[in-house]
């Protein structure tokens, strides 16, 4: 007896502090949301860099195409939190501004302001007391604040998924056999792939219907174990005490069936773009009629842009009359066309995750590799044209471009007897058409002696 007497003392004294945390909250979500966005705000340049550093990674093998997708993911989930936040910091800021009128000018004198009746009447229908309105305010204010995060942790389940369903299909054939057929989070394991996809809509469904499969009686059984199942997998128990509560009364309700809107209106808003030059023409692709930045390392461009392309040095020829060409070596391109070239071309590194450190597990380097064979290889792969003239004799040699990030190989192209004034380099790299090789038509790049 008195346990329970102390249990529901406890109960008590626990309903009053969070209902004086309640009344406090504004507080703490201005300077939690405060906080957040600076650190929001500073942190975006670094991960936009992240791109790049993604793109590398998943261009060394297609079984880190994912990386991109989550990488993606998270971005969005960045962005649409830290424009979730500036609304809800702009509504408080609001809020408090109503709250100080309040305690100059008390409420609304409609009869003060003398206005026709139709207009009085339809003010008093429409805004009412300047109290409700304070409340109105005060709940915007702190569903806002709550769905920042509940869209956080959408975005962070839909990782979580995404990485969980990759798994179930790889281990699908591994168990069954079969090769990988795409890098897709839903595509490249036949049966596997359409059970994924089938099971993820119908929880899908019921997640924006606010719970419309659970008040099925047909179909309340066997959705109940994929619940559970879904549950876990998108780590469903950081928000769903958030997602329940919202949804438990009309206004939270007419709230989540927006949220999916207000996301894409979030994103829309982000993607609206100025189209200002009528007949500036859009980059092409083989550089004839465009001399882009990104095709010289010593001028500013977008490293992103750079990560498939050969690059000069300068698009100057240096004073005693050389070019400097970089070719990247991407490897889930090349490496198929390397073997094409050379079917008993052994490897120069064993790739794969290896621990080397305060433990040192894994080989990484072939001792047996022919760096010339290898080499030659690379010299095959690709054909370097100054103004139409083949320049066959140019040896290529491996070489880490710090600036970009990636290996590849480097030309040292003479340029010695070419006259003063504009010219083209013309790279041609071989491409895979069936299961033959064939030369691209190449792209161009100007550079000036």
């Amino acid at each position: 007896m008195e346990e329970s007497k102390h249990t529901q003392e406890d109960k008590q004294t626990a309903k009053s502090w969070l209902d004086y945390l309640q009344q406090e909250s504004w507080q703490l979500e201005l300077l939690i949301s405060g906080f957040v966005i600076f650190l929001l705000i500073g942190g975006w340049q670094p991960l936009s860099e992240l791109e790049y550093e993604a793109m590398l990674l998943a261009n060394t093998s297609n079984s880190f195409r994912t990386v991109i997708f989550v990488y993606y993911v998270l971005r969005t989930a960045y962005f649409s939190l830290l424009m979730c936040l500036l609304i809800h910091v702009v509504l408080r800021g609001l809020w408090i501004a109503a709250v100080g009128l309040r305690s100059v000018s008390g409420e609304i004198d409609y009869e003060a302001l003398n206005f026709k009746t139709r207009f009085t009447q339809r003010l008093k229908r429409r805004i009412g007391s300047f109290d409700e309105y304070i409340n109105r305010l005060e709940r915007f204010c702190s569903v806002a604040f709550t769905i920042a995060f509940l869209i956080l942790f959408c975005f962070l389940s839909l990782v979580s998924w995404s990485l969980v369903a990759i798994v179930l299909q790889r281990g699908f054939l591994l168990i069954v056999g079969g090769e990988w057929q795409g890098t897709g989070i839903l595509g490249g394991a036949g049966t596997m792939s359409l059970v994924v996809i089938l099971f993820s809509f119908i929880y899908f469904i019921d997640f924006i219907s606010l719970g419309w499969l659970k008040k099925l009686r047909w179909v309340n059984r066997p959705y109940y174990y994929l619940y559970i199942f879904m549950g876990w997998v998108t780590l469903a128990r950081f928000y769903r005490p958030l997602y329940y509560n919202l949804i438990d009364h009309r206004f939270g309700r007419y709230l989540a069936l927006l949220l999916p809107f207000v996301i894409v209106l979030i994103l829309a808003g982000a993607s609206i773009e100025q189209v200002k030059y009528a007949y500036f023409p859009v980059m092409t692709g083989d550089g004839k009629v465009w001399q882009d930045a990104n095709n010289y390392d010593d001028e500013e461009g977008n490293d992103f842009n750079r990560i498939w392309r050969t690059s000069l040095k300068s698009r100057y020829a240096s004073p005693s009359g050389w070019i400097e060409a970089f070719v990247p070596y991407i490897p889930v391109n090349d490496d198929p066309r390397l073997l094409l070239i050379d079917p008993t071309l052994d490897v120069s590194q064993y790739t794969g995750t290896k621990l080397n450190g305060a433990f040192t597990i894994g080989q990484r380097s072939n001792p047996d590799a022919d760096y010339e064979r290898i080499l030659n290889a690379f010299r095959k792969k690709t054909r370097l044209y100054i103004n139409d003239s083949l320049y066959h004799h140019v040896t290529p040699l491996f070489h880490f471009h710090n600036q970009r990030k990636q290996p590849g190989t480097s030309y040292m192209i003479p340029v010695h007897d070419l006259p003063p004034g504009r010219h083209e380099l013309l790279i041609k790299t071989r491409i895979i058409s069936g299961d033959t090789l064939r030369w691209s038509d190449g792209r161009t790049i100007y550079f000036y002696k």
